[in-house]
């Protein structure tokens, strides 16, 4: 190879080869330094917000399970005295009172009920995940089992398909389904026929599973809103409930790893998907 020299400067083109190969290098490496620096800047960052997010989780678990159980004293204060007016001679009091006396009965237990899925919510979140094989298609059958034994007078149709072994908290999983399933019962309960579908999916790197029904659906415009702690879409004279059994579903599902979501339309039934990552299956 034969070397040019520069008349004035008496460099050759090696040497600026050279050197323009040392600035490259040069730059590279300061710009390695600095997006190093960055990157341990974020993860700073990221590493306080972690420890915030779960600090505030704490507080806000501990918050609801104190004042949940402060709660339990005064309701059973108030249920208590009105079943001992209830033993007592009522002929006194007109239909307007006797009313007002029902009322205040269901509305305690009403918050009862409260109580106890916001003291459920709260267990969720620190309870211990016990891993182990999960028979999914038994699990549902016996959720069905135990949510329609008490609906002679209804007609509902529920069909299962084929349901992977998966691993992960059985107890859990169970809650999941008792409450995707036991949705679906109450939702369909103005249809002549109450028709739900269980099944599952496989995706890449995931199972779906899904409950369907042909109940009274949702506006999707609200969808957000339906795995929210006290969310209801629907008013307590039409279906009842606390608005806690989604958030429930999902913060268990989080916890496998996995995602939730929904799909419906008003008057046309609705699909609740919920899915367990594929290499957790056995």
């Amino acid at each position: 190879m034969i070397a040019l020299a520069s008349k004035e400067s008496g460099y050759t083109r090696d040497d600026q080869d050279d050197v323009e190969a040392l600035s490259v290098a040069f730059v590279e490496s300061l710009n390695r330094r600095r997006a190093e620096r960055r990157i341990n800047e974020l993860n700073l960052e990221l590493n306080r917000h972690v420890l915030q997010l779960e600090s505030a989780n704490k507080e806000l678990e501990a918050f609801s399970y104190t004042v949940s159980h402060d709660l339990r004293a005064p309701i059973r204060h108030i249920t208590g005295y009105v079943e001992l007016l209830e033993k007592r001679d009522l002929s006194g009091l007109d239909e307007k009172s006797l009313h007002y006396l029902q009322v205040i009965s269901e509305a305690a237990q009403r918050m009862g009920v409260l109580i106890d899925d916001l003291l459920s919510f709260s267990r969720m979140g620190r309870a211990e995940m016990t891993r182990s094989p999960v028979d999914m298609a038994a699990l549902v059958r016996e959720v069905v089992n135990e949510l329609t034994a008490d609906l002679p007078e209804r007609d509902v149709a529920v069909e299962v398909a084929p349901l992977p072994v998966v691993t992960g908290d059985r107890a859990m999983l169970r809650q999941v389904l008792v409450n995707l399933i036991g949705n679906a019962v109450k939702f369909t309960q103005p249809r002549p026929q109450s028709r739900i579908q269980v099944g599952a999916v496989a995706e890449t790197g995931e199972t779906a599973f899904f409950v369907r029904d042909n109940g009274v659906g949702f506006d999707m415009r609200y969808q957000d809103k339906l795995f929210g702690l006290f969310q209801r879409l629907h008013s307590l004279e039409e279906f009842e409930g606390t608005g806690v059994g989604l958030a429930n579903v999902q913060r268990i599902v989080h916890r496998h790893g996995g995602r939730v979501w929904a799909e419906g339309e008003l008057e046309h039934g609705a699909t609740f998907w919920f899915t367990l990552p594929r290499h957790e299956e056995v």
